[in-house]
This record gives structure tokens, C-alpha cells and sequence, in this order.
């Protein structure tokens, strides 16, 4: 375990790793001090213990960046050590790097299957375990990374609508506790930016977000505290042109007003982006926190309907929200009126959209995805009705029905169309049904009813429904696994901690979040990132589909990394069954051969 390795050869090592906390945990003091002597030219903070017990007190104390842990140990061998990790949130996500001189697969699995990061076997080089250490601490910091990323608006670089919430959330909190805490939320539209957007291109468009983001910050950061990093005044951008501010320790909504009005002052100034000159005024929405909010989302809520208020009264205005400004509301009432009836009646309808292999190009799955057509508002996007559906239970009905269509067509293209037919048929299950006792139950009646098999449906749902109802949703998983489905974690990637959901629920399939697919081309690092969570879920045997292909780059760079399958635009768009066939017999010369 000599390190016949110069320094010169581990300089980029410790510049990656030079502030990285290192926990090393074996009871051989020789093993422990030639571990600490390897590492030195990383030039770490490295922090030894010679049983599990001392390990985790150590950890606790440190929160290391990466374990490296010693599989036998006095008191309990490395399983067990890794289940006692897991079981403590704050130690959870540390990285653990398993040392053994064992050649056994069973041990080796059952490390994995325990939330091991990476091992590395007796005897070792020191570039070999530098190398690893290395390389587990970088992927975990590109963890970190796309987590502040998910948070982050990457046009503007403010807060997205995540971190939005989980602020404007504290802030209400705070007035449970403070009496004299008050503040208040306004949420901000442009009143022509859809006009600049069409007529001078979205390039133009996106500098015109950006400056506003500017304007924004500068004239709030001195007078109103505004910043990103801190619990306290926030200004975010929701998506589109729409801005929201918490603004902090304001004592009145008309003190929120005067503020509003030196905004709108400043918004309304010309933009110089490139070699045009744009004006554009603001409406803006305002609500108080001295109303009583306890729930983030009604406020905001408010705060979007008084913004309507403002475009009403002639835009380039703000509004104080009151009761009266029931229009809105009104509306989201009418459209849970007519989801009611259109469930009633089976007016809603699905459209498929295919999941292709990226080896051989074959069509593995359709996944069903359920769309609506107004009779009176013309298409309402599902990200409309669906938290309706949700929040009124109606996903239930909804989503039987949605289950029963999407059978009874998989079997129609399996008599009808068997060249074509997928080998099974993708589900998405809401939150609600994951908190539904019963869901197994009649979901294997409707498999009955349509002469399914169980292992010809694939069930998808996302970390953030796991999370939501965590026990339960494990127990319908359970059942669902033991009746032959095949399950899929969704949208891997976006969320806090989705490699403990891997190790936690039965999933077959990990299906990687468009953010992912979509930042491979911006470098390496995600690149790398990617690279390494395809090779985990082949370590953990679950398959893997990428998700928001939508160029051929994409689609070039995940082949050569070995991804099995894909889905996206680039290859598919949804379609409705009739469209689907036509489709395919121009799929594979179109796309592929392109690539």
C-alpha cells in the first residue's frame, strides 16, 4: 500500500479537496495512521476514530465530507454502521467510502444497499484511495450544486418560486411568534412583455427579465434588505415575467405601498438592450401579512389576484388586496365546476407519449398523460387542473379513469397493432392516491377488469409525493412490488434526497429530471454528474430513462454514456393513439439517423 505517486501528480487533488472534512474510521491504529499519511498532499482536515460508536460521535461533531469506514470494527461491521448513519438525518447525506479486504459480492451489495457511496479494497495505493476520495467528494458537491441550482432562477439569478415559498413560509411563521412582526408580499407582472417577447424575440425578451431582476435589487437591497442568501426580504422571480417580493418588517400594507410606487417609478424607465429601447410598465398585487395568513400559498394566492386588480384598473398601478377581488377566485371556481362534470362524464382524454431505447431505438413504454379540453376555455393545461383535482380529491375519480383508458388501449394495440404495441404502459400516481388506503385494491380490480398484467404497468410518482407520506406511500410501494408492478421514481434529481428513496422504496426504474438532461451540454461537471448517476442505478440494478431530450446533442452525449433509454420532445411529443403508429414508422430514419 506503498504511494509510489510524486506530489506533483495530486496537486489538482488538493486543490479540489484542500477544505474538505474527512472522517476515517478503523480499528488498526497502523491501517488509521497510513490512511491519514495517503491523504496528506490533499491537504484535508481528517479526524480518526477506532469503533462505530466513536465514528458517529465524531461525525456528529464535524459533519465530515466523506467516511471512510473500516467493514470490521469491534462493535458491529460496516452494515451496520451505515444503517446507524442513515437513521440520523443530519448524517444521511455524508458520503461513506467502504475499506475492506474482502472479495465477497454478497458484502459488497449489501454496503450499497446500505447507502454506501464507493469502497476500496486491501491493499490500496495512495493515488487509488486519493482518486476515490476525490471523486466521491466532487459528485457530492455536484449534488449540492444542482440542489442550490434547483432553487436558483437561472436567467435572473434570484430566487426561484421553491425557494420563494419556502421563505415567504418562514416569514409567516415568524408572525406566530413575534407579535410586532409584520411584513408583506407583492406579486409583480409587466404589462407588455408578451408583446416585447413576440416582436423582438425571446433573446431580447430575456435581457429585458434580467434588467428588470436588476432594477429590482438594486432599488430594494439598501432601503429594504433584500437578499438571497438570508431569511429576511426576498425578491424572486416566478417564472415568465412575474416577480414576487417579500418585503420584511413592514408595519402596514400602505407603507408596502409607498414602496410599490417607488418601484413602478423605476420599472417604467427605458430599457437599452442591445440596440433597442423598450418601456415597459408594472401592475402590481400587494397583500399583508397582518390578515392572518397561515399558509404561504394563499398568499401569494391573494397577492396574484390583487395583481389582476391593478391590470383592471388600467396596469402601470399597484393594488391592496381585499376581499371583494373575488374574480379569480371565482374562476378556479368555475373550473372545479366543470372538472366535476367533465370527470362525470368522461370528457377528459389522454394522449401517450413514447419512452425509446437508445440502444436498438425499440419503443419500451408509452407513459400516459391525461389532457383537457374546455368547452368554453379551450385547453387547460394540467398544471391547472391537476392541484385542483388534487386539493378537491377529484384526482381520485380522475385517475381511475385515467388507469382504466390507458389499460384498455395497451391492450388494443396488443390484439390490434403487435408490432408496433409497447412492452408496457407508464402511470403517474398523485400524492393523494399515495395517501388512498385502498388504492391497491381497486387498482388491481381495473387490472382485472381490462386483462392487464401487473408487470405490463410501470407506476411512476416523485420524491417530493414520497416525502409528503413517507409511511404510507412505502406500504402501497410494498404492495404494489409484491404484486409483480413495475415502479419508477420520477423526476430523480430535483429533489433533497433522492438517493435515500432509492435505498428506502422497491423502485425498478429511475427516471432522471429534465434539469439534469438538459445541463449536460454546459460542462463537465454536469456531464460527470449525469455519468455518475446512470452508473448508480446500474450498481443498484435499476434501469434508467432520461427525461426532457430535446436535442440531438442530448441525445448524442447520453448514448455515449451508456443510457438506456430516453424520453422527450427531441424523440416524441404526446400524442393521441391514432397519432402514435403514424408516428413510429418515420421515427427511427428522422431521429436516429440524425444522431
Amino acid at each position: 500500500m506503498n504511494d509510489r505517486h510524486s506530489d506533483r501528480q495530486t496537486r489538482p487533488e488538493r486543490e479540489l479537496i484542500a477544505d474538505a472534512r474527512i472522517l476515517v474510521i478503523d480499528d488498526d491504529a497502523d491501517i488509521q495512521a497510513l490512511i491519514v499519511a495517503m491523504l496528506r498532499p490533499l491537504q484535508a482536515t481528517i479526524v480518526g476514530a477506532a469503533t462505530g460508536a466513536e465514528g458517529l460521535a465524531a461525525a456528529r461533531g464535524t459533519v465530515p465530507d466523506v467516511i471512510l469506514l473500516d467493514y470490521e470494527l469491534p462493535d458491529g461491521n460496516g452494515v451496520d454502521i451505515l444503517h446507524l448513519l442513515q437513521s440520523e438525518p443530519a448524517l444521511a447525506g455524508i458520503p461513506v467510502i467502504v475499506v475492506t479486504g474482502s472479495e465477497s459480492r454478497q458484502v459488497l451489495t449489501a454496503c450499497f444497499a446500505a447507502g454506501a457511496a464507493d469502497y476500496i479494497r486491501k491493499p490500496f495505493f495512495g493515488a487509488e484511495l486519493r482518486a476515490r476520495v476525490c471523486s466521491v467528494i466532487e459528485r457530492q458537491r455536484m449534488l449540492v450544486q444542482l440542489g442550490r441550482a434547483a432553487h436558483i432562477d437561472t436567467l435572473t439569478g434570484l430566487p426561484n418560486r421553491a425557494l420563494l415559498h419556502a421563505r415567504l413560509q418562514a416569514a409567516i411563521e415568524r408572525t406566530s411568534l413575534e407579535s410586532s412582526y409584520a411584513f408583506a408580499v407583492m406579486f409583480i407582472d409587466f404589462d407588455r412583455f408578451k408583446i416585447i417577447n413576440d416582436s423582438l424575440g425571446h433573446d431580447v425578451g430575456d435581457l429585458l427579465l434580467s434588467e428588470i431582476a436588476s432594477r429590482l435589487w438594486l432599488n430594494l437591497r439598501v432601503n429594504d434588505c433584500i437578499t438571497r442568501d438570508t431569511i429576511g426580504s426576498t425578491v424572486a422571480r416566478l417564472g415568465g415575467d412575474e416577480f414576487v417580493i417579500v418585503l420584511d418588517d413592514v408595519a402596514s400594507a400602505e407603507l408596502a405601498g409607498s414602496v410599490a410606487d417607488r418601484l413602478l417609478a423605476v420599472l417604467e424607465q427605458p430599457y437599452f438592450l442591445n440596440s433597442h429601447t423598450v418601456r415597459s410598465s408594472a401592475s402590481i398585487g400587494i397583500v399583508h401579512s397582518s390578515a392572518g395568513y397561515t399558509q404561504a400559498d394563499d398568499m401569494l394566492r391573494d397577492a396574484d389576484v390583487a395583481m389582476y386588480e391593478a391590470k383592471r384598473r388600467g396596469k402601470a398601478c399597484h393594488a391592496l388586496f381585499t376581499t371583494s377581488m373575488r374574480d379569480a377566485v371565482q374562476h378556479r371556481l368555475d373550473i372545479e365546476t366543470s372538472l366535476r362534470d367533465a370527470i362525470a362524464h368522461q370528457d377528459l382524454y389522454l394522449v401517450y407519449q413514447p419512452i425509446i431505447s437508445l440502444e436498438d431505438r425499440s419503443l419500451e413504454s408509452v407513459e400516459a398523460l391525461v389532457r383537457w379540453r374546455h368547452p368554453v376555455h379551450g385547453m387547460i393545461p394540467p398544471s391547472e387542473f391537476i392541484p385542483i383535482a388534487e386539493e378537491t380529491r377529484l384526482i381520485l375519480p380522475l385517475s381511475d379513469q385515467v388507469l382504466r383508458e390507458a389499460c384498455r388501449q395497451f391492450m388494443v394495440w396488443q390484439r390490434e397493432s403487435p408490432q408496433f404495441a409497447p412492452l408496457y404502459i407508464s402511470v403517474n400516481l398523485s400524492r393523494v392516491q399515495l395517501a388512498d388506503p385502498d388504492l391497491v385494491a381497486r387498482t388491481m380490480g381495473i387490472l382485472r377488469e381490462t386483462g392487464i398484467a401487473p408487470h405490463q404497468v410501470q407506476l411512476e410518482v416523485t420524491e417530493n409525493q414520497l416525502m409528503q407520506h413517507r409511511v404510507m406511500a412505502g406500504e402501497l410501494l410494498a404492495a404494489f412490488k409484491t404484486e409483480g408492478f413495475r415502479l419508477a421514481m420520477d423526476d430523480f434529481g430535483s429533489g433533497y434526497s433522492s438517493l435515500s428513496c432509492l435505498q428506502e422504496y422497491p423502485f425498478d426504474v429511475l427516471k432522471v429530471d429534465r434539469a439534469l438532461t438538459e445541463n449536460v451540454s454546459r460542462g463537465r461537471g454536469y456531464t460527470a454528474l449525469l455519468h455518475a448517476v446512470i452508473t448508480l442505478a446500474e450498481n443498484l440494478g435499476l434501469q434508467v430513462v432520461a427525461e426532457g431530450i430535446e436535442t440531438i446533442e442530448q441525445l448524442v452525449l447520453l448514448q455515449s454514456m451508456g443510457c438506456p433509454s430516453g424520453q422527450g420532445y427531441y424523440l416524441a411529443r404526446p400524442m393521441e393513439p391514432s397519432q402514435l403508429e403514424g408516428w413510429w414508422s418515420t421515427f427511427s430514419r428522422e431521429q436516429f439517423e440524425a444522431a
